[in-house]
């Protein structure tokens, strides 16, 4: 039983370390990883916070040179480690135990991963005690198990528990696999620490004098409300919400749109020529998707010489067309491509999830998406829906 046992809690580190690497592999295919390594991201740290994946020691990304390209230590990014490179000639994971400076013995899983046709090795390395406690339990049951025919029932439940566990596992493998469930899970864990974080943040900016430790807790708030942006982007994406059919006026709701990012950016030229369009449709869904596509507009413009912003809005062959046109740096093909992927961006502190949510709505509320664009010559964005009867 006690060698079942470590057999069973060394699959279950195999199979919590699969699952930390499946959702890693999944978030760094689609991100840009020059531009998280030149910004000196965290994302690896903040893994480390989260509940759901407790146990782990630290998370790093190799180059085949082994250079540390991420890591949860943000300070040993940029260094090289040796006996790396020799993991590039395994095409499966590599589990082994490693002793860290601390002296703790941590199980560890190599993993090769091509991102953007660069060979990496993604490294997970999970706490053992957890497990040890396990085997240690396991082997009191088979001492006891000579003794007492009653613990070898107790043994075989025990087992059973590991087993099951190890299967419910699995089955949380599959599920991060799948990006709308895991946007869901992340959105929904991360909402309740992040409001103490900033919460706290903003009591102690009241209580101290101090300017310097005042001006961190203030990157502290301005993370933390980007983070919760950021959650319920991810909630929108991965659930939206129920629909409210209502009849509105096109033109309204442009000008009420346009009203805020006129006001907030005064450098901007922005034009809104809209007939008075009566259509049914979710209006608040409708302001989102063209809240979500200005935002770009006047991010695109920021960068320009010439700032503006065109919205027009006309029935067309039996259709509502509305385009947004702007005349910032605008796409090249690659990126125009792939603009509408979920955590797809070129922005520093994007999430890549405008464009998404974008499309989604306007599957939801049969909105034709069509987005054109060309390097240094602006974008246009054109939503068509059916004219109102």
């Amino acid at each position: 039983m006690y060698k079942n046992a470590e057999t069973a809690t060394l699959e279950a580190l195999k199979m919590q370390a699969i699952g930390i690497t499946v959702t890693l592999h999944s978030f760094l295919q689609a991100s840009d990883i020059e531009r998280i390594k030149k910004q000196e991201s965290t994302i690896f740290s903040e893994i480390l916070l989260d509940e759901r994946w407790e146990g782990i020691a630290f998370v790093a990304l190799y180059s085949m040179d082994g250079t540390i390209i991420l890591h949860s230590n943000p300070a040993l990014m940029g260094k090289k480690i040796e006996k790396i490179t020799a993991t590039f000639n395994n095409n499966a994971p590599y589990y082994h135990f490693v002793t860290l400076g601390t002296g703790e013995r941590v199980f560890v899983s190599d993993s090769k991963m091509i991102i953007h046709k660069r060979p990496y090795i993604l490294r997970v390395a999970l706490h053992t005690y957890p497990a040890e406690a396990v085997l240690r339990t396991a082997k009191m049951h088979v001492m006891f198990m000579i003794v007492s025919a009653i613990l070898i029932i107790s043994g075989g439940l025990f087992s059973i528990m590991l087993l099951s566990k190890v299967e419910k596992m699995q089955d949380k493998i599959r599920e991060l696999e799948n990006l709308s469930m895991l946007s869901r899970v992340l959105a929904h864990e991360i909402r309740n620490p992040l409001g103490s974080i900033k919460g706290f943040a903003q009591y102690l900016t009241k209580k101290i004098s101090d300017a310097s430790l005042k001006e961190y807790l203030n990157i502290i708030v301005k993370e933390s409300i980007r983070l919760e942006r950021l959650t319920d982007e991810l909630s929108q994406y991965a659930n939206p919400q129920k629909f409210n059919i209502n009849e509105i006026n096109l033109k309204e709701v442009l000008h009420e749109i346009s009203l805020s990012f006129v006001n907030q950016n005064k450098e901007i030229e922005f034009s809104v020529t809209a007939d008075d369009i009566y259509v049914k449709t979710d209006a608040d869904k409708l302001k989102q998707i063209l809240n979500n596509i200005l935002q770009n507009a006047v991010d695109a413009v920021s960068e320009a010489r010439e700032k503006k912003v065109t919205i027009t809005a006309e029935k067309i062959n039996g259709k509502i067309k509305i385009e947004i046109a702007d005349t910032g740096t605008g796409m090249d093909e690659n990126i125009l491509n792939r603009a509408i992927e979920p955590f797809f961006t070129t922005k520093s502190k994007g999430s890549g999830l405008g464009l998404a949510i974008v499309k989604k709505l306007c599957d939801f509320l049969k909105i034709e998406l069509e987005i054109k664009s060309k390097k240094g010559e602006g974008t246009k964005v054109c939503l068509r829906m059916p004219e109102y009867q």
